[in-house]
């Protein structure tokens, strides 16, 4: 006879896996359901992409800004976020990352290293210990020395060959700023939601190359020089607002047209960031995650049964 103990370790299990599908089911509807559960679902897709390839060049400063764009789109359920620590926040939403660095209202390297780790700190303390920020924010911290690694980064390479997208040297194969390609991405799928999820992960973790490429090759009837060309015509801000390349301390750089990045624009963003079109793919998985379900639910059920009877039997034998 199997040990009673075995029997309800089996039976968790099978719960567990139960469970674990779910969670798939629920990442395939926040891609396709759109607003806060599609911003959530790419955040993650980010994050799990920088884990999966290694942290080089500004990437630091993107794991930062991601956590920042976690918090904030949260924050009416994170405690204590001042206005003037929103502010301070938005700045490194505009003017940091990959190819985003900027100087705006005094903000540069010197003042994003300075103001770094109060909101590290400020973040790390008041951020869910089950929120995507904690977990990034803990990544820095044990593997990437922050937040002094991110302060020292911010003060000895703001003018580094990953910092301007817009320069001639900006290289093919670095990344973009997560908030530049979550802008970019909803600029796309605005006018373009039949998308693929290879479409999806491509904006995501692409290089900037390969999202010009795909930009120039993927926008039937137009034509744009770039990615941030596309970004630019297409932000649903007109040509007077939104996103722009203005000249910068010898720089092609990408400014927010406004002081520092509004915060509507990006609470707009998180609320009704557009969802992806349902595709045979996704369906024919939500398919197969459905006969997985129900096959574990009658061995979970087989298995309750077997406890049951196996605890009678027990109590039988006192």
């Amino acid at each position: 006879m199997v040990g009673l103990s075995s029997e309800s370790a089996i039976a968790s299990a099978l719960a567990g896996s139960i469970e674990a599908y779910g969670k798939q089911l629920a990442h395939i509807q926040g891609w396709t359901t759109g607003g806060l559960p599609m911003f959530e679902s790419a955040m993650r897709e980010m994050f799990e992409g920088f884990l999966k390839d290694g942290i080089t060049g500004n990437e630091i400063e993107d794991l930062f800004q991601l956590a920042i764009m976690d918090y904030i789109s949260h924050s009416a359920d994170f405690p204590d976020l001042t206005p003037e620590m929103m502010e301070d926040m938005m700045h490194y939403l505009e003017s940091t990352g990959s190819g985003s660095h900027g100087y705006h209202e005094g903000w540069n390297g010197q003042k994003f290293a300075d103001k770094s780790t109060a909101i590290f700190d400020f973040m790390l303390k008041n951020a869910p210990k089950d929120s995507l920020c904690n977990e990034v924010l803990t990544f820095l911290k044990d593997k990437q020395g922050a937040p002094s690694a991110l302060v020292n980064h911010f003060k000895n390479n703001f003018e580094n060959k990953y910092s301007f997208i817009g320069d001639a040297g900006y290289p093919s194969d670095a990344g973009v700023s997560p908030m530049l390609r979550m802008a970019l991405m909803a600029a796309y799928l605005n006018k373009y939601p039949d998308v693929t999820q290879d479409t999806i992960n491509l904006f995501l973790t692409g290089s900037v190359g390969e999202l010009n490429d795909f930009i120039k090759n993927n926008t039937p009837g137009e034509s744009y020089t770039s990615a941030m060309d596309f970004l630019f015509k297409n932000d649903g801000h007109g040509v007077d607002n939104g996103w722009r390349e203005v000249d910068q301390n010898g720089h092609k750089v990408i400014d927010w047209n406004g002081v520092g990045l509004d915060a509507g624009y990006f609470k707009d963003m998180y609320t009704d960031f557009p969802p992806r079109e349902l595709t045979d793919e996704d369906i024919k998985e939500i398919n197969r995650i459905g006969d997985q379900v129900k096959m574990i639910q009658q061995t979970l059920k087989y298995w309750i049964q077997i406890c049951r009877d196996e605890l009678m039997a027990f109590a039988r034998n006192i």
